[in-house]
């Protein structure tokens, strides 16, 4: 739970939220927990969860796809942190990741390819 006193369980869960996704720890296109995970992670009923996400929503924090799920949209502007270096480098971390992942993946479909195309000695 937040460490927010004063606040009702439903904004202690809509604040957390929102630090999660002003921290990078849920990104932008993340699906949000189940309701019922949600509150049990919060420690709070599931009808609370449920008007956290409702408020969230409300002020443009996450979209509900109906039947698919809540997902985390680009903060509000008057809602988002300003660039930091310790932000551009995680980003620059996480894409240097998925560009030498994807590097790989490449050069296995490539021997995979290359493999078959190579016919059998006689």
């Amino acid at each position: 739970m937040s460490d927010q006193p004063g606040l009702a369980a439903y904004q202690r869960v809509v604040e957390a939220v929102k630090k999660d996704i002003r921290s990078g720890a849920l990104e932008v296109g993340a699906r949000l927990p189940g309701h019922r995970k949600l509150a049990e992670q919060h420690g709070v009923a599931l009808g609370t969860a449920q008007k956290a996400v409702q408020i969230l929503e409300t002020e443009g924090w996450v979209v509900s796809q109906p039947a698919v799920g809540v997902f985390v949209q680009e903060p509000p502007a008057e809602d988002r942190n300003p660039v930091t270096i310790e932000t551009v480098i995680r980003q620059l971390d996480q894409l240097q990741a998925a560009v030498l992942h994807l590097t790989e993946r490449v050069e296995q479909l490539e021997a995979a390819d290359d493999a078959r195309s190579v016919p059998p000695s006689q």
